[in-house]
């Protein structure tokens, strides 16, 4: 009986919800990570091994060969070529 008055007298917390900030259309899209590479590099080939995977089916086996990758520098260059473009663009845009 002490548990249910407990339950009765605790106040319930509300949360203030956020205005969402508005994206502006023009800023220029972020940099892929070299896993993002690797994954646009791969999915087709998993596809193929296996049509009936879902989304979530071709994620998993994405994420796990990724782990088994030993030589990302291919990916990694990618990478840090697409940051230089990202942070070349957004200084542009920023002036």
């Amino acid at each position: 009986m002490a548990k249910i008055a407990a339950k009765k007298t605790t106040k319930t917390k509300k949360t203030a919800v956020k205005a969402k900030k508005v994206k502006d259309p023009n800023a220029p899209k972020r940099p892929l990570s070299a896993y993002m590479f690797f994954a646009k590099d791969q999915r087709a080939a998993i596809l193929k091994k296996n049509p009936s995977f879902g989304v979530t089916d071709v994620a998993k086996a994405l994420g796990a060969q990724w782990a088994k990758t030993t030589d990302k520098s291919k990916y990694e260059a990618e990478a840090a070529k697409d940051k230089k473009r990202y942070e070349a663009a957004m200084a542009k845009y920023k002036k």
